[in-house]
Parts: C-alpha cells; sequence; structure tokens
C-alpha cells in the first residue's frame, strides 16, 4: 500500500512540475507597441482607501505613460489619512487625473467593489484598467497590454505583476500566490476552456473592453465576493469573453504587504473566501496540499530516523522533493523572487495552510474579515458588515 501510494504521490509530482514548466512558457510578456493610429482613450481606474505611503509613487507612474490617450480616476474610500490630499495636489494642472470621493458603502457591499463600481461608472474610456494603488507601472505598461489585448480579442486581460519584499516574512510568503496559480491551473485551460471555475485573475491588474466589463454585470456581479479578481474572471467566462493572463514582470510592480502580519491579515482575508466558505474543499486543500508539498519531507525526516534505505523511504521521497523544489525555483526565477527562499518552500506551504485555518476560523468562529478597517461577515451568498474604524 505504501509502495503505491509512493509511486502515485510521485507522478502527481511529476505532474505538477510539467505544468508548471509548461505555463510559464504560454505565459507572455507584452511588448512595447509601436506607434498608434486612433488610440482608443483607456480610463485606469485606482480606488484608494488609507494609501498614503503608495498613491503618490503609483499616480506618478501612471502619469508618465507613453500611451497617448488616457484619463485617470482615483476614488478616495472614505480614508481617514492624507491620501485624497496626495491626489489633489498632483492633479493640479494635470487635466488627465481626477479625484473622486466615494460614497457610502452600502450593507451588501465589500469596499474595494464598491469603489471600483463608483470608478467605472464615471469612466469614459473604451478599456478599463483597474489597477490597486499600492502598484508601480513602467512608462510603456498600458500600451503595451492594450495592444496585447486588442489583438487576442480579449475581454479581459491581466497581469502577474513583479510582486515586491521589503522583509523576510514577505520574501517567505508571496511566492505562493505565482505557485499557487501556476502548478496548480493548466494555463490552456483558463485561455480556451469556457467552463467558469478555469478562470483566474489578479486584482493589481485587470484591462477590461467596456463592452466585456459591463457585459459580465461588472463589480456588481461580485459586490458581496472578498475575492473579487477571480470572482471577475469567472463572470467573464460564464458569459462566454475571452480571458487572458500574462507576465507583468517588467511592467507592474505590487507592493502589496508590509511585513509578515499585514501579508497574513491580506490573504487569510481571500483563502476562505476564494473556496466560498466551503469547508469541504478547505478540508481537501488542507489535506491535499499537506500530503503532496509536506509528505515526502516528513518521509525523508522518518526513514531517516528509523534507518531505512529503500526507494519507497528514502529514494522517492528525494526525487518528490527535487521535483518541489524544482517547481518552486522555475516560479521563483520568472518572477524574480528570492531564489534561495524556494529550499524553504515547507515552509511557506505550512504556513499558508495556518493561514488557510485561521481564515475559516475568524470567518466561522472569530470576528469576521478584516482589511482596510472594515469587517465583514458572509451569510450565505450575503455580506454583512461588523465594526469599521472611524
Amino acid at each position: 500500500m505504501l509502495w503505491h501510494y509512493q509511486y502515485a504521490l510521485t507522478w502527481v509530482l511529476l505532474l505538477i512540475f510539467l505544468n508548471t514548466l509548461n505555463n510559464l512558457r504560454l505565459l507572455r510578456r507584452p511588448l512595447p507597441a509601436a506607434r498608434w493610429q486612433n488610440p482608443p482613450l483607456v480610463s485606469i481606474l485606482v480606488p484608494a482607501r488609507n494609501e498614503v505611503r503608495n498613491i503618490g509613487r503609483c499616480l506618478r507612474s501612471l502619469l508618465a505613460q507613453d500611451y497617448p490617450r488616457l484619463e485617470i480616476l482615483v476614488l478616495d474610500d472614505d480614508s481617514n489619512d492624507s491620501t485624497a490630499a496626495i491626489v489633489e495636489e498632483l492633479a493640479r494642472g494635470e487635466p488627465r487625473l481626477r479625484l473622486l470621493h466615494g460614497q457610502p458603502l452600502p450593507p451588501d457591499w465589500h469596499g474595494k467593489a464598491y469603489a471600483c463600481h463608483q470608478l467605472a461608472r464615471a469612466a469614459r474610456g473604451e478599456w478599463l484598467l483597474f489597477t490597486d494603488a499600492d502598484t508601480e507601472h513602467a512608462p510603456h505598461s498600458v500600451s503595451a497590454t492594450v495592444r496585447m489585448a486588442q489583438q487576442a480579442g480579449a475581454d479581459l486581460l491581466s497581469l502577474f505583476p513583479q510582486f515586491v519584499a521589503g522583509s523576510w516574512g514577505e520574501r517567505l510568503m508571496l511566492p505562493i500566490i505565482p505557485f499557487a496559480l501556476l502548478a496548480g491551473l493548466p494555463l490552456p485551460f483558463v485561455h480556451r476552456l469556457r467552463p467558469p471555475r478555469a478562470a483566474v485573475a489578479l486584482g493589481p491588474f485587470m484591462l477590461f473592453s467596456r463592452p466585456g466589463y459591463w457585459r459580465c454585470g461588472g463589480h456588481a456581479a461580485v459586490q458581496a465576493n472578498l475575492v473579487d479578481d477571480l470572482g471577475l474572471a469567472r463572470q467573464v467566462k460564464a458569459m462566454g469573453g475571452r480571458l487572458l493572463l500574462a507576465d507583468g514582470t517588467g511592467l507592474v510592480q505590487a507592493r502589496m504587504y508590509h511585513g509578515l502580519r499585514e501579508l497574513w491579515q491580506g490573504i487569510s482575508k481571500s483563502t476562505f473566501a476564494a473556496l466560498h466558505y466551503s469547508w469541504t474543499a478547505l478540508s481537501a486543500a488542507l489535506l491535499g496540499a499537506g500530503a503532496a508539498f509536506l509528505g515526502p519531507f516528513a518521509f525523508l525526516a522518518l526513514g531517516l530516523w528509523r534507518g531505512e534505505t529503500g526507494r519507497v523511504w528514502i529514494g522517492l521521497p528525494l526525487l518528490q522533493i527535487v521535483l518541489i523544489w524544482a517547481s518552486a525555483l522555475a516560479v521563483a526565477r520568472r518572477f524574480r523572487m528570492s531564489q534561495w527562499i524556494a529550499l524553504l518552500h515547507p515552509l511557506t506551504i505550512a504556513l499558508t495552510l495556518a493561514i488557510a485555518l485561521h481564515s475559516a476560523w475568524n470567518a466561522r468562529w472569530g470576528q469576521g474579515t478584516v482589511w482596510k478597517g472594515r469587517c465583514y461577515r458572509a451569510e450565505g451568498k450575503q455580506l454583512k458588515h461588523g465594526w469599521e474604524q472611524p
């Protein structure tokens, strides 16, 4: 029985490794566009709540774009810091940049979705680019991605940004985001198959055609979904739209979190929601990830402790560990992340599983999901607000 288990696990990890390599091969980088003839208007939409440390750098990079026709709309979502003042200062003498003030948050929406909904209603562009305030953009990021989206006939183009880490905790944990997506989901399924489950997008950079955005229902369709990027990607596919993922390395940088504590809260916000608050799905994910990515190390350690020398306890676990490390290293190299951290991939997985448990505990028995000073609690498909920091 153990023999069959080890061989089966080895084949699973080999398939994961090959799928990761194939996804990295298929993940294209948008190229700088040539001169434009009749360029479409692009609306860059930035929701911002207490983003004083990020908003200036983000907007300066957007104002430096080489794309000839764009408007930049920033919605201040009831910030209690100087976010709005920074935007107003940058907007002086700059007609492309405009500050909007958000309306009070309705009880059945989450904050970012409602901010994006207001931005989309105010936008005039033929293309709608939703990007986060913690991003920084290369001068050709808009022109390159609009050209790629046009050529592919995409309703939604989303980029894997270059994840910026400023602490050891971020360097340890951020690789799980691209690794989980590229190791676990075949990219051809995302690009070609219709089932909505085969869909993924990343919130830091989501470029919609205007018809594609409103046809899928926009952010109103995911108003109670805390993982709005994934929800929107599925909505696009459900309505028969074209979804495209691309490599944003060198185009967009994202410093999503500052320190391990903030990162823990951010990933915890999304994890259980991404599983549709299903304890069955959570249990399957915990058992599957634990067996695949932690089991080989446990078997090897136990085999060495017992003095075993055979393939079941030593040989196959070593091969499995090599496949795990090779997959993690390939992702780290592609996205310019710390390569030596790939050797600590088991610790990354273990902490991710702990975050998943924390996410579920908070949603079911704790104070709910807390993010940006707001607390949310899911009740079926409805989202209820708890406390909100003044």
